[in-house]
């Protein structure tokens, strides 16, 4: 889908692969995976226009995702169809991900240096 951004797909598949490797369907994954991505809560149409998929997969995933704890239902002011953001594995991931970010940024850093060096 062009609305989505290279980096995303590759969330998209490490969630897809984590579902499916517990048993759990292939749009579970897609699903938490585009949620976990966006900073704004998203309604099902949106979900399912993004994703590709259809209203049966996209309601039955979120519905499932849900009961799991893994997203949130939110009423936004000024929508009035409810929105979904992902839940319990953001919060956990979220600093962990900075971690990553900062390490990266020290690595580019030491790889420069020898870069210079070596030239």
């Amino acid at each position: 889908n062009s609305n989505l951004v290279e980096w995303e797909f590759t969330v998209f598949d490490l969630f897809l692969n984590a579902a499916q490797s517990v048993g759990l369907p292939k749009p579970y994954g897609q699903i938490y995976g585009l949620l976990f991505c966006r900073d704004l809560p998203l309604a099902m149409n949106e979900v399912m226009e993004l994703l590709n998929i259809s209203k049966g997969s996209a309601s039955q995933g979120l519905r499932a995702l849900r009961q799991l704890g893994a997203i949130s239902s939110v009423f936004a002011p000024g929508y009035r169809k409810e929105r979904f953001v992902a839940g319990f594995l953001r919060e956990q991931a979220d600093p962990h991900l900075d971690k990553g970010v900062a390490r990266l940024k020290q690595i580019e850093i030491l790889l420069k240096k020898v870069k210079d060096v070596m030239a």
